[in-house]
């Protein structure tokens, strides 16, 4: 079983929970939900995940504030950040990486095929479960 840990961050519970679920039982990974991107921001600085999967659609701030508040804590610069939207065809590669993020999934998702589109776009090699 893999030890690496993902902070979800998605304020819809039902989404959530699929995605918590999906990660965790067919990805292996130990899953940190949270239903805001303040609350993330804390849970980062105490548990320094490997990734962080961030739903665009929250109504609390946005993704590039969001990305903004990490950068300032030095510690935890180096998680990368995956978007979950509905707009991942708007940018290319480069452009989600010139903004900060490793990458997009688009929603609507498949739940089955989420932690290895995680695998994919970390480029982590022990793949899923």
């Amino acid at each position: 079983m893999s030890t690496k840990s993902i902070l979800l961050i998605e304020h819809e519970a039902g989404i959530r929970e699929i995605l918590r679920t999906c990660l965790s039982e067919f990805g292996g990974w130990r899953v940190t939900p949270s239903n805001s991107i303040q609350e993330g921001i804390d849970l980062c600085m105490t548990m320094h995940p490997d990734v962080i999967l961030l739903d665009t659609s929250t109504s609390e701030t946005d993704a590039l504030i969001f990305l903004e508040q990490l950068k300032q804590h030095s510690t935890i610069q180096s998680i990368p950040i995956l978007l979950i939207t509905a707009r991942s065809s708007w940018f290319t590669p480069q452009q989600l990486h010139q903004m900060g993020f490793a990458g997009a999934i688009t929603k609507p998702f498949n739940p089955s095929t989420i932690p290895a589109q995680v695998s994919h776009l970390l480029g982590w090699s022990d793949g899923v479960v």
